[in-house]
C-alpha cells in the first residue's frame, strides 16, 4: 500500500490539527469524550485506506446525509471546490440522436437523445429519478436498495422487483452491462472514479453532485435539473423546486419576528449514521431547526468537531448541561436512544424536558444520503411542537403527506407512520 505525498500532508495536518486543539481550554459549550478520540483515530485509519484505493464499502445500506463527495479527514475536507451550480450544460451532440452534456464535474459526455433506460448509482441517485416521476425508466438497482425502507421505495415498491446491479456505492460493472442502460447516473464520485467506471462498462455516465439543505441546496437544484434536462422531466423538476422553495419561505415566514428569548431552546437526539444511534448523536445544522428558527442547543458547536461522515456526538453531561426545554429524537434510533432517556436515568432526572414531557419523536432522514422530504416534513412538526400559535391550523398528518406529493407524487404518511410509530409526543413507556 503506497500514500502519495499529497495524501501524506493531508492525514499530518489533520492530525497535527487535532493534537493542536485548544477545544479544551476554549469550547465550554462541547465536552470531548476518550470516545471521541477513538473516532478521531478511526477517522484517519480509515482515510488511509480510501485515499490508498484499499478502502473496504463495507455492506450497510444505510449512508448519512451530506456526505460530501471529496473526503473528509478529521474535519479537513478535500481542497477540491465545489463547480458553481450552473456549471453543467446539454446541447446538441454530434448527430440528432444525440446530447453533448457537460456533467457537475466538468465532464463532457455524449449521450443518446432519447432515453430508454438508466440507472442511478450511489446515495441519493436513485431519489432523484423518484423525485422526477422517473422510475419507468429504471433498469436495475443496487442490491441494498431492494431491502431498505426508504420513502421513494413506499411510493414506488415496485423498485424492488428490478435486476440488481450489484453492492451500494457503485455496483457492479458486469451487472451493469447486463441490464443494458443508455446511460448511468452517478453521486458522490470524482472525475477519475466516473471516468473508470464509463471506461468499464462502454456506458454513458454523467456525474452529479447530491448536495444538502444547508448550504449546498442551489447545487441540489442545479443536479435535479441537469438530470431533468436529459431525460426530459423539466417541468416535473421546475415544479418541485418551485414547491421546496415556497415551503422554506412559508416556514420562515411563519416563525419569523419571533424573540430570541422566545425560540425554546431545542435539542435533536438519536441521529442515525449508519444506523440506529443514542441520544448523544446529535445535528448542529439540523435544517428542520434551522427553517423554523428554533434554538438548537448544539449550534455553537465548531464546524471542525463536526464529522459529516461519522456523525457529531456529545458527553451526556454535556446535554445536562444545556438542559434543552424539547427534546426531539430520531425514531429510527428509538430503541437505542431511548434507554438514555428512561425513568431512572441521570437524563430522566436532570433534563426538564423529560421531567415536563416535552419530548417528541420525528422521522429519520439519514438513510442513503438525505431523505429531502423526511426534512421539510420535520420542519412542520417542529414548528407545530415549538409555536403553535403559529402552526395552529396544521394537521401533521396530512402536511406530511402534502410533503410527500410534493416530491414522489404519493401520499405515504400511512406507511412511514408503520414502519416508526410516526410524529407524536413520546412518553416515558414508549423509551
Amino acid at each position: 500500500m503506497i500514500l502519495r505525498a499529497n495524501h501524506i500532508r493531508l492525514l499530518l495536518h489533520a492530525i497535527s490539527a487535532a493534537i493542536a486543539n485548544p477545544v479544551f481550554s476554549t469550547i465550554k459549550a462541547v465536552r470531548i469524550p476518550y470516545a471521541a478520540m477513538l473516532l478521531l483515530s478511526g477517522a484517519i485509519v480509515l482515510a488511509v485506506l480510501v485515499l490508498a484505493g484499499c478502502g473496504d464499502s463495507g455492506n450497510d445500506s444505510r449512508v448519512d446525509a451530506d456526505v460530501p463527495d471529496s473526503l473528509v479527514v478529521a474535519g479537513v475536507p478535500d481542497s477540491r471546490a465545489h463547480p458553481s451550480p450552473e456549471f453543467w450544460s446539454v446541447t446538441p451532440g454530434p448527430d440528432s440522436a444525440s446530447q453533448t452534456v457537460r456533467d457537475m464535474l466538468g465532464r463532457t459526455v455524449v449521450v443518446p437523445k432519447d432515453l430508454e433506460r438508466v440507472i442511478a448509482l450511489r446515495a441519493g441517485a436513485l431519489r432523484m429519478l423518484a423525485y422526477l416521476d422517473a422510475v419507468d425508466l429504471v433498469a436495475g438497482i443496487e442490491e441494498p436498495e431492494r431491502r431498505s425502507d426508504r420513502p421513494y421505495l413506499s411510493a414506488y415498491p415496485e423498485l424492488r422487483k428490478l435486476p440488481p446491479v450489484g453492492p451500494h456505492m457503485g455496483g457492479d460493472p458486469e451487472l451493469l452491462v447486463a441490464a443494458r442502460p443508455d446511460l448511468l447516473f452517478l453521486t458522490f464520485t470524482n472525475r477519475g472514479q466516473a471516468d473508470d467506471l464509463q471506461a468499464r462498462t462502454g456506458i454513458p455516465v454523467i456525474a452529479l453532485e447530491y448536495g444538502n439543505f444547508s448550504d449546498q441546496r442551489d447545487l441540489f437544484f442545479s443536479s435535479l435539473r441537469l438530470m431533468a434536462t436529459v431525460i426530459g422531466k423539466t417541468d416535473r423538476a421546475d415544479t418541485l423546486i418551485s414547491g421546496i422553495r415556497a415551503t422554506i419561505a412559508e416556514l420562515e415566514t411563519r416563525t419569523s419576528g419571533v424573540s430570541a428569548d422566545a425560540r425554546p431552546r431545542t435539542y435533536i437526539g438519536g441521529v442515525s449514521y449508519r444506523g440506529p444511534r443514542g441520544i448523544t448523536s446529535t445535528e448542529p445544522f439540523y435544517p428542520p431547526f434551522r427553517f423554523v428558527q428554533a434554538h438548537n442547543v448544539a449550534g455553537d458547536i465548531p464546524s471542525r468537531l463536526i464529522n459529516p461522515i461519522q456523525g457529531t456526538y456529545i458527553d451526556i453531561e454535556q446535554l445536562i448541561v444545556w438542559d434543552p426545554d424539547v427534546l426531539f429524537v430520531d425514531l429510527f434510533s428509538l430503541r437505542t436512544a431511548g434507554p438514555d432517556i428512561r425513568p431512572g436515568t441521570p437524563l430522566a432526572q436532570s433534563l426538564g424536558a423529560i421531567r415536563s414531557g416535552e419530548v417528541y419523536g420525528v422521522l429519520p432522514y439519514n438513510n442513503y444520503a438525505a431523505n429531502y422530504e423526511a426534512i421539510l416534513a420535520n420542519a412542520w412538526f417542529a414548528g407545530k411542537v415549538l409555536y403553535p400559535d403559529r402552526f395552529h391550523d396544521i394537521v401533521i398528518s396530512e402536511k406530511a403527506d402534502e410533503m410527500f406529493h410534493l416530491f414522489l407524487g404519493r401520499q405515504i404518511y400511512d406507511d412511514i407512520r408503520e414502519q416508526y410509530g410516526g410524529y407524536r409526543r413520546l412518553e416515558p413507556d414508549q423509551f
